[in-house]
């Protein structure tokens, strides 16, 4: 299996999120060790060729199993695995256009959200899922994005609110044109917050 290059990214997740990311990557990391204890990956008095091989068969195994969601090891396995299942329920993994340099702007996007969640993870992804995650919901939000641009153009004096309002309350006027934009982007960070739930619901769903 050939390596890929991987990307940094940072998830901004909701309180005890990051805890619970570790606790479920060490249970896997219990597995693993098991896996590896099996008599076929040992390499205890073998010629040194021979070993290599073995030692390269175990590698590949670990690859194969974080990639069907059986081996979820380390937090980059749990939350890769899981951002690929969200973007196959989405419908959104399929070649897209390249995103233009504005989408990898590391502030906010117009009418991002992100802002409620007090935790910090980093993680390490594969770049070319990377890619498609930021081009998918920068080419289906692009048109709120932008008019939004205009909204804030338009409505210098105003400031909208950094949630997702809960229903309880009625946005009029300006106000209620900009949450229905809001609602129109997809950011990375919901992506990669969905990720996360749906990996975490893999590690506590996997046996091996």
């Amino acid at each position: 299996m050939a390596r890929s290059a991987v990307h940094a990214v940072w998830i901004a997740v909701g309180k005890g999120v990051p805890e619970r990311v570790r606790a479920a990557a060490d249970e896997h990391k219990s597995r693993r060790v098991k896996l590896s204890a099996q008599p076929r990956w040992s390499t205890r008095r073998l010629p040194r060729e021979q070993a290599a091989e073995v030692r390269a068969a175990w590698r590949e195994e670990v690859r194969r199993l974080r990639t069907e969601g059986l081996l979820l090891d380390t937090h980059d396995a749990l939350i890769e695995f899981g951002v690929r299942e969200e973007m196959r329920v989405r419908g959104w993994d399929r070649q897209w256009d390249e995103a233009p340099e504005e989408a990898w702007d590391q502030g906010r996007w117009p009418g991002s959200r992100d802002s409620g969640h007090p935790g910090r993870l980093a993680a390490r992804l594969d770049a070319v899922l990377v890619g498609q995650v930021v081009a998918a919901c920068w080419h289906t939000s692009s048109p709120a994005i932008r008019a939004i641009r205009v909204w804030r153009d338009n409505h210098p004096g105003i400031t909208p609110p950094r949630h997702h309002q809960d229903g309880t309350r009625k946005d009029v006027g300006p106000l209620a044109e900009y949450e229905h934009l809001a609602r129109q982007i997809t950011t990375t960070g919901t992506i990669w917050r969905a990720g996360i739930t749906h990996g975490l619901a893999q590690a506590a769903d996997t046996g091996l």
